[in-house]
């Protein structure tokens, strides 16, 4: 249906749409499959579920733990149901994210990169984009602009590349990179140190 200039989509379209994306899948597959490496996830996904936003962790444990329908929780989040469809998505792809990218903590970086970023402030760029993924937040964090973030991520990234031997930085980074803002919203003051904690152990 057309309004306008705008195209109004079908609910049901809509839902089929995001549950064709890669992160409700991968969700899917953890819920359904009955292995033992489905089995041995859930304690991580329970565990990244309590750092995602509230309404998206509600949304979660509704639709995968309790087997609701997106309708039925829209009724009771006095929402439409694309919009929970939407946050479905949008919490499955951070849990992906969580769950799958390696775990490095600060300390490591800078020891590992010692000597091979242009500057200091380099590692404090990577740290930042590795636990925000959000070039926003880390120029604010810094008193920088963004575009500076964003020239000196790529330019460390670029250097990375360069070594073999820092294959798993460089993969760090291509797969932030890659998934820019996946969790913002979720490092506010009162939320960032604790993914900060989930991301390093």
């Amino acid at each position: 249906m057309t309004i306008g200039r705008y195209y109004m989509l079908d609910p049901h379209d809509l839902e089929a749409r995001f549950s064709a994306e890669e992160g409700m899948a991968y969700m899917a597959s953890i819920f359904t499959e009955p292995s033992e490496e489905a089995m041995a996830k859930m304690p991580e996904v329970r565990e990244v579920i309590e750092v995602i936003p509230p309404m998206e962790a509600d949304f979660v444990e509704m639709f995968y733990f309790l087997g609701c329908k997106q309708t039925d929780i829209a009724e009771i989040f006095q929402v439409s149901q694309p919009t929970v469809c939407y946050r479905l998505q949008r919490a499955a792809a951070r849990i992906k994210y969580l769950l799958e990218i390696p775990k490095i903590t600060k300390e490591q970086i800078k020891g590992d990169l010692a000597g091979l970023l242009k500057a200091e402030e380099d590692g404090e760029i990577l740290w930042l984009m590795y636990t925000t993924t959000c070039q926003s937040a880390v120029a604010k964090h810094m008193g920088v602009s963004q575009g500076l973030v964003r020239h000196r991520f790529l330019r460390s990234l670029a250097i990375l590349q360069q070594y073999p031997h820092l294959a798993l930085y460089s993969e760090i980074f291509t797969t932030v990179l890659n998934n820019l803002n996946i969790l913002r919203d979720m490092t506010s003051p009162s939320t960032e140190e604790t993914v900060q904690q989930l991301v390093v152990h």
